[in-house]
Parts: C-alpha cells; sequence; structure tokens
C-alpha cells in the first residue's frame, strides 16, 4: 500500500530492497504531463505479423468513454487467465495503425516473441549493481544494468527464449536473488487479440475500446476505463486507463474498507493521501507503459466490484483534494497499523527521506476523564468484577445488597438462591434443551454450559469462600440473559453535552450523566476510580430498568490500538530462514539497530560464513513478517532450533496509519486534520493538473 517509487528517491544502500518491495524506478521527467495518448501507429521497431483470418469487421467510429477523460491514470492488471476479456459477444473496437476493428468476445490476448525480465535489485552505487550482474552471469543468466543517468541502476535477470517468468524466478532464487520483481517480457514484437470466431487483431500495441458504457470484465475484475493492451508479465499487460477519480472508487475501498472502517473523515484522509500517491508516482513505469500496477506494490486497485456507497462519497467529497509540502505532491505512503508510531521514512527507505515523513506518535490531539471524584479501588478479577457490578445494579434498584433480594427484583417473584432456583425464577426452567438435550438444569455445571453458549461466562468461584460472589455473578449473568439487564458496548467520545457514549453498530449518541460508577478495564482485570482516555476509547454501559449506573473503559493510549494487529507472534525455524535469505547454517538472529518507533532497521543472521546484515524492511519481506517492530526470541516451541518473534504492527510503518486514522476519526478529527497528523508541515490543497 503506497510504496512506489519517487523520483525524488536515490537509490538503496542494500541489495534487493527494492525488489523486495515492488518498487519500480521512474523513467519520465519530473514535470507532468497527462499520459500520452495510446498508439494510433504500430510500433517501426516491431517485425510485422502475418496477417490473421478470419478478418475482424472493421469499425466505423471509435467512441469516446465518459470514464476517460484527463487526468488519466494508466494501471497495470495482474495477470489474468484466457480468456483476458471473458464476456461472450461484448464488443470492442481494436485500435491499430489509423484504422479501427470490431472485434466480439470472449478475447484471449498473447504475445509474439519476448524473454521474461525480473528486476532483482536497484542500486545507488554502479559499482554494486555490476558487482550482482556478474554474480547472475556466473550462474548462467543473462543480466542487464537498467537507469542510465537515472538515480537508481536496476539489475534485471532475463530469461532464455520462451522460459516463463517463474522457471527465471526459480533460477534466480537459486543463484542467490530472493528478492524479485516480474517485469515483463523483454523484446516482445507484439501482440494478438483473438475474438470470438476466431477473428483477430495484431500490433506493438492494441488500443481496446468496449463499445458500450458499462464496466469491463478483466479476468475476475470489473473496471471502467477502455485498455492497452503490449506484452508484458507472463508474455502480455493489460494496461486500464481510466480518469483518475474513477480509478479512486476502485482504491480507497481496497485499501480502506467502510464496512471495516465506517467512518467518514478517516475515508476522505484515506481517498486524498491515495489521490496524491497516484498523482506523485505518475510515469514511474512510463517505460512500460503504465503509471500504477494493481497490487500493494503500488495501491490496491478492485475495480467496480469493491466500490461501496460511503467510499464512492469520500471520493467524491474531496475531489481534486491532495497533500502537499512546499507546494508539491507528497509521496504519500500509508500502511495498516503503526502500534502507537509512525517510522521515520527515510530510516525504512533509505532514499526516500522526505522531511514531512518523520515518525510521529500515533495519539488523539486531546485526553478525556471520567470519575474523577472517585476514589481508586483495587484491582478486581472477573469474579469480582461481576460482584461489584451486581452490588452497584442493586443500589441502582433501591433493594438490599444481596443476591437473592436483587434476583427477586429483577425477576418478579420470590428466589431460592441455588443454580435450580434462578434458573426457574428467571423462567429458564426447559434450558437444559439448549445444552444437553435435557427437559432441565439443575446442576450449576447446566448453567455453566448455557451461560458459556451465549458468551456469558460465569468465573469459577475462588479456592476459599467466595460462594457469595459467585451467587452475584450468577445472578447478573442470568439476568444478561433474559434481558433484564443490558450492557450497550460501544466507544466514548465527547459531545455537546459531556461525554457520550456511541454504541456500537449507531450513531445516536448515548449521553453519560457523570453519576455512573466508573470501572477502568486492563485485559481481564477491572479496579474503580477515575480514568483518562484518548477519545473514541472502547467502553459499556451496564443499565437496568431505564438507567445505566456502571461504565466500563478500556483507556487507549494509541489512535490505532483498537486494531486487531496491534500485536502478533510467529514462529519460525532456522533452516527456514536460512532457506528464505540464503544463509547456510543460520545459528542466531539479532536486531543491531532500531528507528523512532522500535521497528528494526536492520537484522543480523549469523551463519556458517559468519554475520550478515539484512535491512529490516528486506528482513520481514523475505520471513512474510507483519512488520518491522518485532523481538526476535530464541528457542520457542523448536528450542534451539527456531526464532520466535514477538511483534506490533502491520505493514512499512510509514506515513498515515489506516487503524490510527479511524481511532482520530471516531474522536471528532477531520481528514484534514488526520492528514497533517501523520505527514509533517503539509497542506492540503487542490490540485490544478500538474506538478509544480
Amino acid at each position: 500500500m503506497g510504496i512506489a517509487t519517487s523520483p525524488r528517491a536515490a537509490g538503496f544502500a542494500a541489495a534487493g530492497i527494492a525488489a523486495a518491495l515492488g518498487i519500480g524506478c521512474r523513467t519520465s521527467p519530473s514535470t507532468l504531463i497527462a499520459p500520452p495518448p495510446l498508439p494510433t501507429t504500430a510500433s517501426a521497431a516491431a517485425p510485422p505479423l502475418p496477417p490473421s483470418t478470419p478478418t475482424p469487421v472493421p469499425s466505423p467510429e471509435v467512441p469516446q468513454r465518459a470514464e476517460v477523460h484527463p487526468p488519466l491514470v494508466r494501471i497495470l492488471l495482474r495477470s489474468a487467465p484466457n480468456p483476458v476479456f471473458p464476456e461472450l459477444g461484448r464488443r470492442f473496437a481494436c485500435v491499430v495503425g489509423g484504422s479501427a476493428s470490431l472485434l466480439r468476445g470472449p478475447l484471449s490476448a498473447t504475445a509474439a516473441g519476448g524473454r521474461a525480465a525480473i528486476q532483482v535489485g536497484a542500486f545507488a552505487d554502479p559499482a554494486n549493481a555490476d558487482e550482482g550482474a556478474a554474480r547472475l552471469r556466473a550462474a548462467g543468466i543473462a543480466a542487464e544494468v537498467r537507469g542510465d543517468g537515472e538515480t537508481l541502476r536496476r539489475l534485471v535477470a532475463l530469461g532464455n527464449e520462451g522460459e516463463p517468468t517463474a522457471e527465471l524466478g526459480r533460477r534466480v532464487a537459486a543463484a542467490g536473488f530472493a528478492d524479485q520483481k516480474p517485469l515483463g517480457s523483454a523484446g516482445g514484437a507484439g501482440v494478438t487479440l483473438t475474438g470470438e470466431g476466431g477473428a483477430t487483431v495484431s500490433g506493438a500495441r492494441v488500443r481496446l475500446v468496449p463499445l458500450d458504457p458499462d464496466p469491463v470484465r478483466v479476468g475476475s475484475k470489473l473496471v471502467r476505463g477502455e485498455f492497452e493492451i503490449r506484452p508484458g508479465v507472463e508474455g502480455v499487460a493489460v494496461i486500464d486507463v481510466v480518469n483518475l477519480e474513477e480509478y479512486l472508487r476502485g482504491v480507497v475501498p481496497a485499501e480502506m474498507g467502510p464496512r471495516a472502517f465506517p467512518a467518514l473523515e478517516a475515508l476522505k484522509a484515506q481517498a486524498v493521501a491515495a489521490r496524491t500517491y497516484a498523482i506523485d508516482h505518475l510515469g514511474d513505469h512510463a517505460g512500460d507503459g503504465y503509471d500504477l500496477c494493481d497490487s500493494q506494490s503500488c495501491q490496491v486497485y478492485e475495480g467496480v466490484m469493491a466500490e461501496q456507497p460511503l467510499t464512492d462519497r469520500a471520493v467524491a467529497e474531496t475531489a481534486g483534494e491532495i497533500v502537499t509540502y512546499q507546494g508539491r505532491p507528497i509521496d504519500a505512503m500509508y500502511h495498516s497499523t503503526c502500534a502507537g508510531h509512525t517510522e521515520d521514512g527515510g530510516a525504512v527507505f533509505p532514499f526516500r527521506a522526505a522531511p514531512y515523513l518523520k515518525g510521529v506518535a500515533c495519539v488523539c490531539g486531546q485526553e478525556l476523564a471520567v470519575g474523577a471524584s472517585a476514589p481508586t479501588g483495587p484491582w478486581l478479577d472477573p469474579l469480582g468484577r461481576l460482584e461489584a457490578v451486581g452490588k452497584l445494579l442493586a443500589a441502582r434498584l433501591g433493594v438490599p445488597l444481596r443476591p437473592a433480594a436483587l434476583a427477586a427484583r429483577l425477576a418478579g417473584r420470590a428466589v431460592e438462591l441455588s443454580p435450580w432456583g434462578l434458573v426457574r425464577a428467571f423462567g429458564l426452567d426447559d434450558a437444559g434443551l439448549l445444552v444437553r438435550g435435557s427437559a432441565s438444569a439443575h446442576t450449576e455445571e447446566s448453567v455453566r454450559q448455557l451461560l458459556d453458549l451465549y458468551r456469558l461466562p460465569l468465573p469459577e468461584a475462588r479456592p476459599t469462600g467466595g460462594r457469595a460472589a459467585v451467587d452475584w455473578a450468577l445472578v447478573v449473568r442470568l439476568a444478561q440473559l433474559t434481558g433484564r439487564v443490558q450492557t450497550a458496548a460501544g466507544r466514548l467520545l465527547p459531545s455537546p453535552a459531556g461525554l457520550a457514549l456511541i454504541a456500537d453498530g449507531s450513531d445516536s449518541p448515548r449521553p453519560l450523566t457523570g453519576q455512573e460508577a466508573v470501572f477502568e478495564r486492563r485485559g481481564e482485570r477491572w479496579r474503580r476510580g477515575p480514568v483518562r482516555f484518548a477519545p473514541g476509547s472502547p467502553g459499556a454501559l451496564w443499565c437496568v430498568e431505564g438507567g445505566c449506573p456502571v461504565v466500563e473503559l478500556e483507556p487507549l493510549e494509541a489512535a490505532d490500538a483498537a486494531s486487531a494487529w496491534t500485536w502478533w507472534v510467529r514462529e519460525i525455524s532456522l533452516d527456514e530462514i536460512g532457506r528464505r535469505l540464503g544463509v547456510g547454517g543460520v545459528r542466531s538472529v539479532t536486531v543491531t539497530r532500531r528507528g523512532v518507533s522500535g521497528r528494526a532497521l536492520a537484522v543480523e543472521v549469523l551463519g556458517d560464513a559468519g554475520p550478515r546484515e539484512v535491512p529490516g524492511l528486506a528482513f520481514r519481506r523475505a520471513l512474510d513478517l507483519p512488520d518491522t517492530l518485532f523481538l526476535a526470541l530464541a528457542g520457542g516451541n523448536g528450542g534451539g532450533s527456531a526464532v520466535r518473534f514477538l511483534g506490533r504492527g502491520w505493514g512499512h510503518g510509514v506515513g498515515m496509519c489506516q487503524n490510527g486514522a479511524y481511532g482520530l476519526a471516531r474522536a471528532g478529527a477531520s481528514h484534514v486534520q488526520i492528514l497533517k497528523t501523520y505527514y509533517t508541515g503539509v497542506d492540503v490543497t487542490q490540485w490544478e493538473g500538474e506538478k509544480p
């Protein structure tokens, strides 16, 4: 997500980082012009292809599609199986030279000639690129160093005539180059499109224009726009040419889905970041005929099927807005979860350092407090927590502080204080049918099974004493099960009337009165007392008979703390680490350098040939770790033959944190405030159509 290379970037000091990230190198000049028109003449360098039979039907007119107007972006779509355009009977104008021909779907595409090409490194020092080329040639693999006159030298491995990219990749890996980026075919002569009835159109490149306004299916993807077909990865490259704003409709929900992030301001921040990123990287792959790919190596683009009303609204309401630094569009990198702090861009991507890509704390700009007048109590276990809640509910209802008294009030009848007596009082005589096929629930174990089924666990009694606590807990749980007591979970936010809980799945605030008993939650521990917290922290109200006397709060220190990727664990054998890194006899893994966020910038791998230092991001990519914020511990289940990684975060950690943006939006931040939180010293302005 958001990791393509900027022309301002120099090379990577360490071999293979760029390839590990799928980063290409810009070949266009820094001044942005509109993407070049699709070709109207065949390439003179391409040898003529034999005429095809049957002859396609001439098309008298090539329409102008509504979504193909400036500013345009050209997206390389991932390889699709034949037929590439599978819709039966779909009509396309195929433009080659000065004429257009009509083909009907399904269309398949093939390339003539060419050799598979894989980028295996990008280097600031030409000597390093030459050394890598020599290593490839020594392994019997043809190699080129590309990028004369550019900041980076790209090392490219070339396959044998007719060799698939996958086979070349295996040979390159065996030569010790684990980081690979397929570039497509080198020296391809042209492409042939075959349609209904075997009719074909051939040329060095073919412009393909759908003759009706509906989106077009390409493989399994549905997209807008028109297309350029040319030699590329696995033989054929399919390039979608579409208006920038239409493109963003398929990017924003793919990068930050509105179901997981239902906050408009967060999605607007994502729309502006994605628009800025696309504009800054227009022309990055001009030599290969496209601007951006459709994967995480650039920005994920899923087309029409990903579009959602809320993300469409985010794109429309920010139309043309971009992030600038000193008047220029920024390299607007972003990622999923920063685990509380982002990283300096130059630390992770050594030659993409920028003053606006500084590591920052992922926190809300304000701190809230609740329960300020209450003393701090002791930490309670789950049983003690339910006992305390039960007593507070009883006090709210004005009944004696006894479990039987609370049960009688809630059940509306006298009760016998036993599992069976409470079950009968709450009308659950036949509850055994739900858990074991019996018409009774006479035992505490049967009641526990029932409560477990509905995710209302009854904590175990303490080893000594504590029967009264179990009775309190049982009354509270049965009251929850039967609806006499309700819990409303959501997030605590400021409102004009004070603090309010926004229940999950609702936009309506539920104001707090200030009279609630406040419990702070930390994992499976609770204590009563004042709590300071960031807006948007998870909370829950305990309510009974129209009042809510108890609020529980899990205070968040970081805006992204609610992400599922705030922590993770991986365990990898030393042999597997060595295989993925090309290091024999791995004995240990040690982080030797960290950034401002704590992320690993360099990792030392000790093997038979001595220590080898690997850049942190290349190490993460090779081992498929979620992030570089980790501890590397020897041992684990593998004893001395494995490394256990305890980690936090997801992504490269640079720029905007998507989960943090969501947290900030839930706390009331605007999309401009979110963007200025993660990008230092920037402005949000209207794009005028070209880079200054």
